[in-house]
Order: C-alpha cells, then sequence, then structure tokens
C-alpha cells in the first residue's frame, strides 16, 4: 500500500510538470483574478451566508466516575450500530467506560433496539430533534464524568484491544491525546493506515484531522465545542484543540475501524453551496485562533496550507466565481496573515506560489493533481 501511495505522487507531481508546460505555451485564461482587499469574503457570504460560527461552549466537568466516555452521534443508523456497540462492550478491558449515544432525531427504531439491547450495560442513549453531529458530539460533552474522552461514529467500530491501547500509553505518560492507526474498510477490501509509537512534538500535520481513532483528556474539551450547523466541523481539532496538549503520543496499534461510505457526503459533487462549510469552517477557525492567541507555527501554517487544498478540491465543481472568490480570500489571508511564512515542503510550495501569485488558471490546475 505504501508502494501505491508512493506511485500516485510520482503520477500526480509529474501530472503538475506537464500541466505547467501546458501553462507556458497555451496561457488563454486570466491570471489574476481579484486584487488585495477586493471584497471577496463578502461575496462568497452573499453566494451562501452559514450559520454563526462559534467553537467556544462551557462544559461540565464532573465528578470522575469512569476511566473513558464514548461519545457516538447516531442518526438512522440502525443498519450499523449494534455492531458499532458491539465492537465496544466486547473490549476486554479493566478500565471502566462509559457509551453516551446521541440521537440526532433519527426516524429509524435503532434507539429504541439498542436501548433494549444493551439494558445491562453502561449505556445512556439521549434522543434530540435533528440538528446534525456536531450538536450531537456537543450533547454528549455537556458533561463529561470520565478522565478521557472518545468519539465514534456510529456506522464504524472499535478493533479489539483498542481501549486497553490508546489508555494505557494515556495514563503511563499522562498524555492529552493519544492516538492510533485505523483500518479503512469497504465491501470488498480494507487496508490499514499506521503509526510509529512516538511522542509528538508539533500535533499540527503529524496527528489526523479528525475525531475518532484517538482519546482526549477531558479538561482539554472543558470550554471547547464543535461549531454547528457546519460540515467538516471536525476543522477545529487540529487548530484548537491540538494546540491546547502539552503531551501527545502515536501508538502502532490499529485500534479503529473505519466504514468508506460511497454515499456518503463527502462524495457529493456539483454546486450544492453546503460545500463551502469546508471554506468557511477553516476561515472561521483560523479566526479564532488569532482571537484566542494560538500562536502559528511553521507546522500549523503548513497544516493550513494542506486545508486550504483540500478546501480547495471540495469547491473544485462549483462554478468560476465561487472558486475565484475562494482563491482571492486564501491570496489575502497568505500574504497578510502569514506574510512572514514560507513552506519548507516542495509539493505545498508549488500550491503556496499559486496563492501569493493569486494565480487562477494554475490554482486550478494545482488542485487536480495535488495530494491532500
Amino acid at each position: 500500500m505504501a508502494g501505491l501511495f508512493r506511485l500516485r505522487d510520482f503520477i500526480a507531481r509529474h501530472a503538475y510538470v506537464s500541466l505547467g508546460r501546458l501553462h507556458r505555451v497555451d496561457k488563454k485564461v486570466e491570471d489574476k483574478v481579484c486584487e488585495r482587499n477586493s471584497g471577496a469574503i463578502d461575496k462568497i457570504r452573499k453566494i451562501y451566508r452559514p450559520a454563526e460560527f462559534s467553537c467556544s461552549k462551557e462544559n461540565t466537568l464532573g465528578e470522575k466516575k469512569n476511566n473513558l466516555q464514548i461519545i457516538i452521534p447516531m442518526y438512522n443508523a440502525q443498519k450499523y450500530i449494534v455492531k458499532c456497540l458491539d465492537s465496544i462492550f466486547s473490549q476486554k478491558t479493566d478500565y471502566t467506560y462509559k457509551v453516551i449515544v446521541i440521537d440526532d432525531g433519527s426516524t429509524d427504531s435503532a434507539s429504541k433496539i439498542i436501548k433494549e439491547k444493551y439494558k445491562d450495560k453502561n449505556l445512556q442513549v439521549i434522543l434530540q430533534r435533528n440538528k446534525g453531529t456536531a450538536s450531537a458530539r456537543n450533547e454528549g460533552i455537556a458533561t463529561i464524568e470520565a478522565d478521557y474522552v472518545m468519539f465514534v461514529d456510529a456506522d464504524d467500530m472499535l478493533k479489539p484491544g483498542a481501549i486497553d491501547c490508546l489508555l494505557n500509553k494515556a495514563y503511563e505518560e499522562k498524555a492529552c491525546v493519544v492516538e492510533g492507526g485505523y483500518e479503512l474498510f469497504s465491501r470488498g477490501f480494507s487496508f490499514a493506515i499506521c503509526h510509529l509509537d512516538r511522542e509528538v512534538p508539533e500535533l499540527c500535520g503529524n496527528l489526523w484531522g479528525f475525531a475518532w481513532a484517538k482519546v482526549f483528556k477531558a479538561e482539554l474539551l472543558k470550554d471547547i465545542c464543535f461549531p454547528q450547523g457546519y460540515w467538516y466541523e471536525d476543522t477545529i481539532v487540529s487548530y484548537i484543540l491540538y494546540p491546547r496538549c502539552i503531551k501527545a503520543y502515536t501508538i502502532k496499534d490499529v485500534v479503529y475501524r473505519y466504514r468508506r461510505n460511497p454515499k456518503g457526503f463527502s462524495r457529493i459533487r456539483g454546486n450544492d453551496v453546503k460545500l463551502l462549510d469546508s471554506f468557511w469552517v477553516l476561515y472561521y477557525t483560523i479566526r479564532e485562533m488569532q482571537a484566542r492567541g494560538i500562536v502559528i507555527t511553521q507546522g500549523k501554517y503548513e497544516a493550513i496550507l494542506r486545508s486550504m487544498i483540500t478546501c480547495g478540491k471540495r469547491v473544485m465543481f462549483m462554478n468560476d466565481d465561487i472558486r475565484k472568490e475562494v482563491l482571492c480570500v486564501f491570496s489575502e489571508l497568505i500574504d497578510t496573515d502569514f506574510a512572514d511564512f514560507r513552506s519548507e515542503d516542495s509539493d505545498l510550495a508549488i500550491f503556496e506560489k499559486t496563492l501569493r501569485n493569486n494565480d487562477y488558471y494554475k490554482f486550478r490546475r494545482v488542485l487536480v493533481c495535488m495530494r491532500e
């Protein structure tokens, strides 16, 4: 599998070189699409005005009744939730844990089924009207009564021994975050993505930006919430949660099974304006970092560039006007907020150059070739 990823990167890098040659001999569009302070952010807001952004909320850190609190948002997951909970309640461990399932307005019978099946387990089911994954997670961390918190998606599973592997390292090192590997699976195939056993000095870019496959020390979440009304709410994990960590570790064990859902929203294409949530969450998260006084390091800067690439890919199939305004905002951010930084990664430097040059022609083509 590692060879496959290297081959993919080789093809992408050489495809970019070919596109660069094409750019020099057949340049048919205007490079510069906006000037600094062009009002691009207001233009995007007129196209799609998102919900109010907030990732601040006072949560209650109660009596530590358990070692671990597991949060599972659930929406119409009757097909998968039993396998998910079986993988948790079958864990062989001396650690104590409580599972909180937040039913986000499901119309199926999942809540009824799990209440009956796991009535003798340490399971709490909370019902709420449909408000999205972020709201469900926020409900699960509103009161934390454990040393550590774990997030699991309702269609995923824990690997055997996951709780022991993560908590053993967490308690041994008094860690703020411990992250394990994960197995990506779908119909007919699976493969694992693993870490080394090590302490992680710079979390951005070295830990994954999603909330699962790891445990968080409860105190990290005391005044944090996921932004409600947005897709891609996990963005705050890298940029708001990780900077709070004093000690973080990765372990080589594969602890999580992630179900790749080909019908999931990450596969959505076209002009769905909700894809702009990727842009808005990143934009507001950068502003939140500044408001909180979070120091931008080289690692954080390069992680932000990668997030910009991911965002660019998500809006790639939207119309030209939207893509141009996204480029304008990213260019302004790079020129003003990150003027003193330069990428030390050769691939990222190519993307960074398109932003600093405000070059829409190359912006589109680089996004096709760049890996996230």
